[in-house]
């Protein structure tokens, strides 16, 4: 694999202060010393991003970099994040993508579950993947087809979903279905809710198929086409 070669860290004035640059260089060591060479050894066979080099990540910190330190993160912002995404793009983009596992991923979270939850994806323990796109709308949201009906128990939904990246490892799916049947054209994007789907990391949930979709590129981990057949979702 190729890379770009080191330019002097600090050579670009303003924004980078100090403190950014020590987030630079601690991002580009990381990634240069322990990111790189799996990159060498498992891209070109389409080999998985390792459990350990996860936990390194979290040890460093990195799934927490926009979570407020009152839940566990580092507190930092937006520009933080693009520094170390940089960085770990330079040795292998699949392991930058990673970082929105974490960061980011809680946008739609109660304050109940920001409270329970953050702490847990701040350590890299609870990382979330998005069942969003469809084959025939895209990223479009306010014309997907997959619909969840009420029923006694909650919710049951059917559907299917596209190019889910890392659908297999997260620990929960965020997955954006249509509630209210009646849509009006008009309006198109009302009526669609978000689903927090809890399952267990390596694995799909009862009622929730996934077949990998074969990618040209983005490798280190899998991206999916999943199908939900009346899968369960609990009301909250």
């Amino acid at each position: 694999m190729t890379h770009r070669p080191d330019r002097p860290v600090g050579a670009v004035p303003g924004p980078l202060t100090p403190e950014r640059l020590e987030v630079q260089k601690l991002a580009r060591e990381f990634a240069m010393n322990e990111v790189l060479p799996l990159a060498d050894e498992l891209d070109p066979v389409h080999g998985v991003i390792p459990d350990r080099l996860r936990d390194q990540m979290a040890e460093m910190g990195f799934f927490g970099i926009l979570i407020p330190e009152a839940h566990g993160g580092l507190g930092w912002g937006v520009f933080e994040y693009c520094l170390v995404a940089e960085e770990l793009a330079r040795a292998w983009l699949s392991v930058s993508g990673l970082l929105a596992r974490g960061n980011g991923m809680g946008g739609g979270f109660t304050e109940e579950q920001r409270n329970r939850l953050l702490p847990a994806v701040a350590r890299g323990e609870y990382l979330g993947a998005y069942a969003l796109s469809e084959a025939e709308a895209g990223s479009d949201v306010a014309h997907l087809s997959c619909r969840a009906r009420r029923d006694d128990d909650g919710w049951v939904i059917t559907g299917t979903k596209m190019w889910c990246t890392y659908a297999d490892q997260a620990d929960y799916l965020v997955l954006f279905a249509r509630t209210d049947p009646a849509v009006d054209p008009e309006k198109p994007h009302r009526g669609i809710s978000a689903f927090l789907v809890e399952k267990e990391r390596g694995s799909f949930p009862p009622g929730v198929t996934g077949t990998p979709v074969r990618k040209i590129g983005y490798h280190g981990w899998h991206t999916w086409e999943l199908s939900f057949d009346e899968l369960l979702g609990r009301a909250s």
